[in-house]
């Protein structure tokens, strides 16, 4: 898979992300293919929030600087 083209690709891919992230840990070496997976996935499913979930600058600052 190159990109995800869909919903159910997305869920079916954050599903397999929440499984994997349990099996890599910080001293994972990065040849382990759980490794491997866990990045190229999660790559993918950033990529696809990022595309279709875009989330609205707030239009108040006081917001943002919690003032």
């Amino acid at each position: 898979m190159t990109k995800i083209e869909n919903e159910k690709q997305y869920e079916w891919a954050m599903a397999r992300v929440e499984e994997l992230l349990p099996l890599v840990k910080d001293d994972t070496p990065t040849s382990d293919s759980n490794y491997i997976e866990l990045v190229l996935l999660s790559n993918l499913v950033a990529d696809y929030s990022e595309e279709h979930y875009l989330l609205e600058e707030p239009s108040d600052p006081a917001i943002v600087f919690g003032v």
